[in-house]
């Protein structure tokens, strides 16, 4: 199921299985580079819905928010 996906090069398949079994994906914050770990499935409705999630909390999110506008202008 996991092998038709393809990943950006921030994002790569964890190794290791969920208490029950489930996959999950390590994200790497474009902010402050931690790296995150989220379920496969919600990882993979986000990418539907368009917003491919690229930082590990809320403050990053609004630096990276920032430095966006910033290279607009």
């Amino acid at each position: 199921m996991s092998d038709d996906l393809i990943l950006p090069p921030e994002v790569r398949l964890d190794p290791r299985l969920g208490p029950h079994g489930g996959q999950y994906v390590i994200l790497t914050c474009a902010i402050c580079g931690r790296e995150v770990r989220h379920p496969l499935p919600w990882y993979r409705a986000r990418l539907k819905r368009g917003g491919e999630p690229k930082t590990c909390s809320t403050k990053c999110g609004r630096e990276y928010r920032r430095r966006r506008r910033e290279a607009v202008r």
